[in-house]
């Protein structure tokens, strides 16, 4: 990989892998770019991330999604401004595609922020009451009645996960894990409506990167009124699990310990 392709690909270096470098900068340069080639030249700008350890505890069991706006996690976190002090992040993500399907901000966190984020994100779309469940965990604006009765009335089926399991919520977990590295502390917001305006743009560049549990292709956006509908290909098996896309080999050896 040359020093042009590293320089295209450096504005995510600092905060991706060798594997998404690659991708980056096979796409900047219109051909495959081995990752080993990107790791070496990585290592010599000392820009190399610190892997994370295969011995932390996994959950067992799998989220079986098959299509967009069949599974959502939805979730909550704060980001500072100085004018504001704390303000609260909702975010859901389609555990299909990796879309952002819907989000909002502001100075307070209650059922009515929370319900606001679901009807911004079931805007436009025509599916059919109980084709679509929404995952949380057990926050009080999520586990409220008016939050429960209104998924109810829009036909959303609402799953909870266990008590100090984020596993349970592993996609919105690792998405709000990324948006903190390469937004969210790398910023000094002075207002709400600052901060509002620079997710906005960071959403937009994370719709438009490749990501990995998609084989590093572009996440597909979701079809909105007048919007031509995107064709969904998976690139892995559809078998998609609490911590990603798993493959052959995993999924045959959660069969042969869960039968034995």
């Amino acid at each position: 990989m040359c020093n042009a392709s590293y320089d295209r690909a450096s504005p995510w270096s600092a905060s991706n892998g060798t594997r998404m470098v690659a991708a980056l900068a096979s796409r900047e340069l219109g051909e495959a770019v081995n990752h080993k080639r990107a790791q070496r030249v990585m290592r010599a700008h000392k820009l190399l991330q610190t892997v994370r350890g295969f011995d932390r505890r996994r959950r067992p069991g799998f989220f079986r999604v098959t299509r967009p706006d069949e599974l959502w996690h939805m979730d909550m976190t704060k980001v500072w401004t100085a004018a504001h002090g704390w303000v609260y992040l909702h975010v859901i993500v389609d555990c299909c595609t990796r879309e952002v399907a819907g989000w909002s901000i502001d100075v307070r966190t209650r059922r009515e922020e929370a319900i606001a984020c679901v009807d911004g994100a079931l805007l436009g779309r025509t599916d059919k009451p109980g084709m679509l469940i929404l995952g949380s965990d057990n926050g009080s604006q999520f586990t409220s009645r008016d939050f429960r009765r209104h998924l109810s009335v829009r036909g959303v089926t609402h799953r909870r996960g266990g008590y100090r399991d984020p596993e349970s919520q592993a996609f919105i977990e690792s998405s709000f894990g990324q948006f903190k590295k390469r937004c969210a502390w790398r910023a000094e917001w002075e207002t709400i409506e600052q901060a509002r305006t620079e997710i906005t743009a960071y959403i937009d560049r994370y719709h438009h990167r490749p990501h990995s549990g998609l084989g590093y292709r572009t996440p597909p956006r979701s079809p909105r009124p007048g919007a031509e509908a995107p064709i969904y290909k998976p690139t892995r098996p559809e078998l998609t699990t609490t911590t990603g896309s798993t493959s052959e080999p995993a999924r045959l050896r959660h069969t042969l310990e869960t039968s034995t």
